[in-house]
């Protein structure tokens, strides 16, 4: 099978049910996905988010995190390819990036059975965020984002593993290793909510509620020309986002005048400072090149018109190059 049919045939596997990443995005913790987006992949309205150019370098540096964990641990590891699927809660599927081999052993699974006690998890993260203690902790403990928590606990409900490790590659520099040891009561809840989630929206065929107005647009993307009546609620969040607005156009106002005042000051001047410190600075960019192309076209088109021939540059490009866009929805606040 070539590498477009092994694609075709994991993105039709990821369909078939929720996988780690997934159970974060469906309960409201993961940074990078919505549970709509996650309905719109599993129902086939959406395409999988795996070709993203991040998402593609994370899958080429598992194989260097895998080699750096092993150097640093002294564990050896193991692929294991298979789809695992739970044998009582079959929506909850996944496929691990690598299983460690037990001490003494030689390999972690054979065949379809996995034979260790610890997996492992390879990803990787930038360097701003290996500073942000809030959500990742010294190497050695097992303080993680929640997402990765999730993703980590189905996994281990998938392989029975008693045992997982979070290799994370910050910043292409500092390599850290989180361990986590398996939590029973976690996996039922992961389990339980994940046959509610699949029977509630997947196979009911019913969006889950959105939870931003990305979501909103992701579902609705044209309106219906139709009128509904505000709650309560929603006329107070309508009055108070007119109140936010005209306090960051106060705000935007005073900034304005701040940096108009900065900019007077300074005149021809790059550097601003004071008392031997540098305040700001105020220095031109490069000059770029880019090609005029609306002007390129209207000379090439006066050059047929001379020759008699400038309507076929406008069928040409009618034909060829006229593309119709989609009008965004906006959202507009009426005066009171």
């Amino acid at each position: 099978m070539n590498a477009p049919d092994k694609m075709s045939a994991f993105l039709a596997e990821r369909r078939a049910g929720l996988g780690g990443s997934d159970m974060a995005a469906v309960l409201g913790l993961s940074p990078y996905r919505s549970a709509v987006d996650v309905w719109m992949e599993k129902t086939g309205r959406a395409a999988p988010q795996d070709g993203t150019l991040q998402m593609r370098f994370g899958s080429y540096a598992e194989e260097f995190v895998a080699r750096e964990y092993s150097d640093a641990t002294g564990r050896a590891v193991q692929r294991f390819n298979p789809m695992l699927q739970h044998p009582d809660f079959p929506m909850v599927i996944g496929h691990v990036d690598r299983l460690v081999v037990p001490d003494g052993a030689k390999v972690a699974s054979h065949k379809r059975e996995v034979r260790t006690d610890r997996l492992l998890e390879c990803k990787t993260a930038s360097a701003f965020a290996a500073s942000n203690a809030a959500d990742w902790g010294p190497s050695g403990t097992d303080q993680v984002p929640q997402q990765y928590l999730i993703q980590i606990a189905t996994y281990a409900a998938l392989t029975g593993c008693e045992w997982a490790d979070l290799a994370v590659l910050f910043g292409n520099q500092e390599l850290r290793v989180y361990t986590m040891r398996r939590d029973l009561e976690l996996e039922r809840e992961i389990l339980a909510r994940a046959a509610e989630w699949w029977r509630n929206h997947v196979i009911a065929d019913i969006a889950p509620e959105p939870a931003s107005e990305a979501d909103v647009l992701k579902l609705f993307p044209r309106d219906n020309q139709r009128e509904i009546e505000a709650t309560p609620e929603v006329a107070q969040a309508v009055r108070r986002l007119s109140e936010i607005k005209g306090e960051i156009k106060t705000l935007e106002e005073a900034e304005q005048a701040q940096r108009d005042a900065i900019t007077a000051h300074m005149g021809e001047a790059a550097v601003l400072r004071y008392q031997g410190a540098t305040l700001a600075t105020w220095k031109a960019a490069k000059p770029g090149q880019r090609i005029d192309w609306h002007n390129t076209a209207i000379d090439l088109n006066n050059q047929l018109a001379e020759l008699g021939h400038g309507e076929y540059l406008d069928q040409f490009a009618a034909e060829h190059y006229s593309t119709t866009t989609a009008g965004s929805r906006r959202l507009l606040l009426k005066e009171k």
